[in-house]
């Protein structure tokens, strides 16, 4: 559906701006896209309907982090943010986000990866917007932020503490637009990054999950993970992202809800040879598109797979994955030890990390045992990084050489040597056995 609106492109280059124009446009060609030389309070406040800041910061002699708390002085809480940083400036991005920036993003202008980020927030500056208009209207104008400002003076003064922000948020449309939609039923999961919440609907019986994070610097780690199930939403086999807020100041990420087994379970109690073959197909195919869109996943395990009572397999806890447009590679350690490949301990995981998890799975489908194993995990690390896996015709006789050899090169330990991602994975598997998914290769 197209939108009227306004985004706001300041301090970019020319070429910069033409290519942000394209994505936005793409994206929503409703929006009117207008570009400002630097950051112009006044043609900020005389903008229409802004629904989206986008904001080149950090010049060599600058503090980018001041452009930006002007800018969100200027348009309060209900306005996403995005600031545009030079490389080299990196190490400003803390104090950039604490100043009032909702997202970033490195330069230069990436035309595969950022317009999904963009977009992200667009939906979240449009949803905000609608509700304001339909709760609340006027409350975001000039005159509200006045008043706003000058109640946290007022309170500065008698010791209160609240800042100009603080008031804000703790008045949020979003909040708000939380609160009146969904009620929490029961917590789901509490992890180091943030907890997981069942919601039902108010004015129907539907089901979904909140991922909400422990604390406001975590927000850009859930827009990403945002925006990485955005790139992921046409395909069946991953959880579709429903509705992005932000609630006391912290982004809130409502996901479908999705009942049924995890593949652990299922395991546990007993799986036949069509259902492990016809679940491994459908994983492998969410993770051949996943890597398409260069994202890795990182954390592949059963407990991260759950099988609802369709039979339809979802790939679930995009949190750890990690977009790789620009890098092949991610220095951060993540990932659950028994499925973790080599270069993934040592802090230098990539797709083919995910391709060894996917081996994992498939030997233990095989064999009903794990490749690598200890209770004890230094040893199971010696395991995965020094020992060979057993091959797999030595516990199972019947399980074809043509089998066991692509399962093997998924456990090689030189990530050089494995199908570099599961697309290759996919298609060597499928070529070997056309039949597999059938119920007659695993056993």
């Amino acid at each position: 559906m197209l939108r009227s609106g306004t985004v706001l492109i300041a301090g970019c280059r020319e070429d910069e701006l033409g290519l942000l124009k394209d994505m936005i446009g793409q994206a929503d060609p409703a929006l009117f896209v207008q570009g400002l030389d630097a950051v112009d309070e006044q043609a900020v406040r005389s903008s229409p309907d802004v629904r989206l800041v986008i904001v080149r910061v950090g010049g060599r002699d600058s503090r980018p982090e001041v452009a930006v708390q002007k800018l969100r002085n200027v348009v309060g809480r209900s306005v996403p943010i995005m600031a545009l940083v030079p490389q080299g400036r990196g190490q400003r991005v803390r104090d950039i986000l604490r100043a009032g920036a909702d997202d970033y993003w490195i330069l230069p202008v990436d035309e595969s990866a950022l317009p999904i980020r963009l977009q992200v927030l667009l939906e979240w500056g449009h949803r905000i917007r609608e509700t304001m208009r339909t709760t609340n209207p006027g409350r975001e104008g000039v005159w509200h932020r006045f008043v706003s400002r000058l109640r946290a003076a007022w309170d500065r003064l008698w010791g209160r503490g609240l800042t100009a922000e603080e008031l804000q948020q703790k008045g949020s449309v979003d909040t708000a637009r939380f609160l009146d939609r969904w009620e929490k039923i029961r917590r789901l999961g509490f992890g180091s990054f943030g907890e997981v919440w069942l919601l039902r609907e108010k004015d129907g019986q539907h089901l979904a999950v909140a991922k909400i994070p422990h604390e406001e610097k975590l927000n850009r780690k859930f827009l990403v993970e945002a925006a990485i199930l955005g790139r992921l939403k046409e395909h069946p086999n991953a959880v579709k992202l429903l509705d992005v807020f932000k609630s006391g100041g912290k982004v809130v990420l409502i996901q479908e809800f999705v009942s049924g087994k995890s593949l652990q379970e299922l395991l546990d109690e007993g799986l036949d040879s069509l259902g492990k073959e016809k679940y491994y197909l459908q994983l492998l195919d969410v993770v051949a598109y996943a890597h398409r869109h260069h994202i890795m996943h990182r954390d592949i395990k059963p407990e991260n797979i759950l099988i609802t009572p369709e039979g339809v397999l979802k790939l679930l806890d995009f949190g750890t994955a990690k977009d790789v447009t620009r890098r092949s590679i991610s220095s951060t350690v993540i990932g659950s030890r028994p499925y973790m490949a080599p270069e993934q301990i040592m802090g230098r995981s990539r797709l083919a990390s995910d391709v060894w998890a996917l081996g994992v799975i498939l030997y233990a489908l095989a064999t009903e045992f794990l490749p690598f194993y200890s209770e004890n995990e230094k040893e199971l690390m010696d395991l995965i990084l020094e020992s060979p896996p057993q091959p797999l015709r030595e516990l199972v006789p019947d399980i074809p050489e043509n089998l066991e050899r692509i399962i093997l090169r998924c456990l090689e330990k030189d990530w050089k040597k494995r199908y570099h991602n599961a697309g290759l994975l996919q298609r060597v598997l499928l070529e070997a056995f056309p039949e597999f998914g059938r119920g007659h290769i695993l056993p």
